[in-house]
């Protein structure tokens, strides 16, 4: 049997290969279905090992750890006949065990020996993935060269790459021609959630605040609310609001959709957009702000912290109340994971040391660790548009005060 981009896969089922494609194109498009899928697959080959691999990786990104790792247990367990399988099946191991400079290496190899396993390419290209969360100060331009070296192997008007060799130009500075890239992803494929978010990327870079609006209103009713991608959508729209001054407008969305999605979301997406939308507001003068909506969150799913990239934003929860304490406990944890290797960091130090300045009235040592965040802070991972928040701070130089 042979996947929908003719790999050999270890089933005997054409259903269960079939359900699995249905899967496997669900998760490369943020679109639902993919674990009902994967259901369906295993329901009909309880050995199938690239689908239990699979289920595994979407209930990692779901914050689902114990479910992932005894997906992926079985996916060891489960025949494989061929050496890709077995492959993916390590790489996805390492991206569920948090090994992310294994999980980062490995993909560039299997990339290299299986480029139309798109799947696991998929794990390095977006805001979070291995090349961003890897703590390279090239992260930029090296996913930009991964993305490339993948296309002659694909169709040209293959969507999914399209699209992302468009995002990877769009955060290595190469906006135009990524967005019209993104553009022409849409129109071949417009049920995309991945490429819908590479396009609000698109807009915030080329400071298209309207069109970013008008986009989010006529695409986003066609989305499932309980899809992926849809809360991110709309912090993007947010973020859009606060550009053209409609504040009322983005705390009302923040109250609203935003609130109303974080159950249905995964935990770390929701972590970063409520935390750092708060933050946005408060900088733009605003007071009220639902904080304790974000802390109960972020006390329900990261109470032993994050990576790099949550941590700076359990950080700016921690100011917002004024926790001396739980500011000291995130640089804790980020000289830990320092320790380990992550050059991303001792960037996000700064940005600790930065908050505990400020909250002293230090507002001269705060610039200053502030100034060494923004000359670095490509090594903490997520997007340009995400990592605006600490150039953002920078220029407001106060703290915004919890509601």
């Amino acid at each position: 049997m042979q996947d929908q981009f003719g790999n050999p896969v270890s089933c005997q089922s054409a259903a269960a290969v079939q359900a699995y494609d249905r899967a496997v194109d669900a998760y490369l498009h943020a679109w639902p279905g993919a674990l009902d899928a994967l259901q369906e697959a295993l329901h009909t080959s309880p050995d199938f090992a690239l689908a239990h691999a699979l289920r595994s990786l979407a209930l990692a990104g779901r914050g689902q750890a114990a479910e992932a790792r005894e997906a992926l247990g079985q996916a060891h367990l489960a025949p494989v006949a061929h050496p890709r399988e077995t492959a993916q099946i390590a790489l996805i191991g390492c991206v569920v065990q948090g090994r992310t400079a294994d999980a980062l290496a490995a993909v560039i190899a299997h990339a290299r020996q299986y480029p139309t396993d798109a799947l696991a390419a998929s794990t390095g290209m977006g805001a979070y993935g291995l090349f961003a969360f890897s703590g390279r100060a090239d992260h930029d331009t090296a996913r930009l060269a991964f993305a490339d070296e993948l296309a002659p192997h694909y169709p040209s008007d293959f969507a999914w790459l399209l699209a992302y060799r468009g995002w990877s130009r769009i955060e290595a500075g190469r906006v135009d021609e990524g967005l019209d890239m993104a553009q022409r992803a849409i129109r071949l494929r417009p049920t995309n959630g991945h490429n819908a978010h590479i396009l609000l990327h698109g807009f915030y870079e080329s400071q298209q605040a309207g069109a970013a609006l008008a986009f989010v209103a006529d695409w986003l009713p066609s989305y499932p609310d309980n899809a992926l991608m849809w809360g991110h959508l709309q912090w993007h729209a947010a973020l859009a609001e606060i550009e053209q001054g409609q504040i009322d407008e983005a705390i009302h969305r923040l109250a609203g959709p935003i609130t109303r999605y974080l159950p249905a979301g995964t935990p770390f997406m929701g972590l970063a957009d409520t935390a750092s939308l708060l933050w946005h507001l408060g900088l733009a003068g605003a007071s009220g702000l639902p904080w304790a909506m974000a802390q109960q969150h972020a006390e329900r799913h990261f109470s032993k912290g994050s990576n790099v990239f949550g941590e700076l934003h359990l950080a700016m929860l921690a100011a917002a109340r004024q926790d001396r304490q739980a500011l000291h406990a995130v640089r804790q944890r980020l000289e830990t994971i320092g320790g380990s290797g992550h050059e991303g960091a001792s960037v996000a130090v700064h940005w600790v040391q930065a908050l505990l300045a400020l909250l002293d009235g230090q507002t001269d040592s705060a610039r200053v660790h502030l100034d060494a965040c923004c000359a670095d802070a490509v090594r903490l991972g997520g997007s340009h548009a995400q990592r605006s928040v600490i150039t953002h701070t920078l220029d407001v130089l106060r703290l915004p005060q919890a509601g």
